[in-house]
């Protein structure tokens, strides 16, 4: 009977408890036996684990104080806007090189501010269309045509910015050197020039050596490596009604550029002249050649009637004569600017450039003065003389050695003062100034013979 009082007075008692808690709840222990907990705090001890004072709480919508607020647009801490870059400058220096029949290389220096370079194109009436991007400041357009006119221009910029100013350049692919006349004048060779440098311009320099007495500009043009360590001279048109020979040279000077990667009589001009440079002093009496074709038509001398091929200082110069058309030394040796000119680039290109030989183009003949009594430049003479004589079948010149001469000569001051071997190639078959049918033929004769010397010399 106790035993079954105390189920009953024990269940009463739970069931009492039970109606007295309507806000128990039931929670699951680690066991998942289930515990009472009652909030009132004289039934069952409270739960006094604490909860963090920011706690968000049922209800609460209350935000941080540096919540984003709609709208905003808030970046982390740590990320940079990008840095602006600064404008690229623009393009200088541009300039071309034609490589071959439809290949032209176009060249410029670096821009600062740039990573890259785009490069344009259009033709005569045309618009710029866009050829190529590059990072570097060089770009083969290996697409031209021939006796097509192109113009390019190159714009720098960056990732974010472009320069300015476009460079611009125009590239022709047509023949510098037309000679369509008898008569090739200053002018035109002045202007041949500088578009074979515009074309050419990493295979050749035009540069100005001296001025005449009536105030023309005589230049060097020289082809090949400007850091080769040996050098070749070739000088013509000392005798103005001699004009053929600038015609003949400026044809020649086209040729070897335009095959300056190919091959010219078996020679690999781009070898040959990478050792040794060629200069040439194409019209050396500018004032001369004027008077020649306008007033003279037989006249040699300068423009204040020296005869500039007995101006130099050979060890037979004496003075002596009168003023005019041929014959006249001067008062004395080298005083007339053209002569100076010549004989000052001769003597820099022996001390800077260990100059191998000299080349005197003079009209007419066919015929050719090599002979040499002086035994030091006896080889290399002859070898320039052979050479010379193989390819154009000219004739040996009579007295044509350096102890026999007329006094003053350009040749013989080379060989006797100077101590280096020379030629002087005589051309065309009639009496100067020659007729136009004539140059063709020259240039056929010659065309060879100035690098095949530069190659057995190098």
């Amino acid at each position: 009977m106790k035993c079954l009082w105390k189920k009953v007075i024990c269940g009463a008692l739970v069931a009492g408890m039970l109606a007295q808690c309507p806000q128990s709840i039931y929670a699951e222990d680690a066991a998942n036996t289930a515990t009472v907990t009652d909030t009132e705090s004289n039934h069952v001890t409270p739960d006094t684990t604490q909860q963090p004072d920011d706690t968000k709480q049922p209800g609460d919508t209350q935000q941080p104080d540096d919540t984003q607020q709609p709208g905003d647009i808030q970046q982390p801490d740590d990320i940079q806007q990008p840095e602006e870059l600064p404008q690229p400058s623009a393009v200088e220096g541009l300039h071309t090189t034609k490589q071959g029949k439809t290949k032209v290389y176009l060249e410029w220096e670096e821009s600062s501010d740039a990573t890259s370079y785009v490069i344009y194109r259009k033709t005569a009436g045309g618009e710029y269309k866009k050829l190529a991007e590059r990072s570097k400041p060089s770009y083969t357009d290996k697409n031209v045509s021939s006796g097509k006119t192109y113009a390019y221009k190159i714009v720098a910029k960056n990732e974010q910015k472009e320069a300015d100013e476009a460079a611009k350049v125009t590239f022709s692919n047509t023949k510098a050197v037309q000679i369509r006349s008898q008569k090739y004048t200053y002018s035109q060779m002045k202007k041949d020039m500088q578009e074979l440098e515009q074309k050419y311009s990493n295979y050749c320099e035009m540069t100005k050596i001296g001025t005449s007495v009536q105030g023309r500009a005589i230049y060097d043009f020289a082809i090949g490596n400007p850091d080769a360590e040996e050098s070749l001279l070739v000088v013509s048109t000392l005798h103005a009604r001699e004009y053929i020979c600038s015609a003949v040279l400026m044809k020649e000077l086209e040729y070897y550029l335009e095959n300056y990667n190919g091959t010219i009589g078996g020679v690999k001009p781009a070898n040959t002249l990478n050792k040794i440079q060629i200069h040439y002093i194409v019209m050396a009496n500018p004032d001369g050649v004027t008077v020649s074709q306008t007033r003279h038509s037989t006249w040699k001398s300068n423009g204040r009637g020296v005869d500039l091929n007995r101006n130099f200082p050979a060890k037979h110069f004496v003075s002596g004569g009168k003023k005019g058309a041929q014959g006249y030394s001067g008062k004395k040796a080298l005083s007339e600017p053209e002569s100076y000119a010549v004989a000052t680039l001769t003597q820099q290109l022996i001390k800077k450039q260990n100059l191998q030989g000299v080349v005197n183009y003079h009209a007419m003949g066919r015929i050719i003065y090599g002979d040499c009594t002086k035994g030091s430049l006896k080889k290399d003479t002859y070898k320039m003389y052979d050479i010379a004589k193989k390819i154009t079948g000219y004739s040996k010149a009579p007295d044509s050695g350096s102890g026999k001469s007329w006094g003053g000569q350009y040749r013989e001051y080379v060989m006797d003062l100077l101590n280096k071997p020379s030629i002087t190639i005589e051309i065309g078959s009639s009496v100067a100034p020659c007729p136009h049918w004539q140059y063709e033929i020259e240039f056929q004769k010659n065309r060879y013979v100035v690098v095949r010397i530069a190659n057995a010399l190098k």
